[in-house]
């Protein structure tokens, strides 16, 4: 479980990395790329709008350790499978018991 654990902060790091590199092209370098009168593409705008970085001026795509352990907590949340109602419980129990009706032999007098 713990290494299940330290891979997935591994993989929500590199996510958030590679959502940050992402994010930098999209939002900063590609309208440099276009020049001074070019408009921002729909992409670029709604990233700029969606996760605006007030805390960097909007210079760079930037993260620390805390948002990581986010990710990873949302993620672990998404991935887990709900619980089992009453009703599903009682229905495999019954389910189960006539399979092993059925598997039993059957005596013969």
């Amino acid at each position: 479980a713990l290494i299940q654990s330290y891979a997935l902060i591994a993989l929500s790091g590199a996510w958030l990395w590679g959502f940050g590199q992402l994010w930098n092209f999209m939002v900063i370098e590609l309208p440099k790329d276009l020049g001074p009168y070019s408009q921002m593409s729909s992409l670029s705008m709604f990233m700029h709008r969606a996760f605006p970085m007030r805390e960097t001026n909007d210079t760079e795509f930037d993260f620390k350790f805390d948002h990581v352990l986010m990710v990873a907590i949302v993620m672990v949340f998404l991935m887990m499978g709900w619980v089992s109602t009453r009703q599903e419980v009682k229905e495999q129990g019954t389910k189960s018991k006539k399979q092993a009706k059925a598997a039993s032999p059957k005596k013969t007098q």
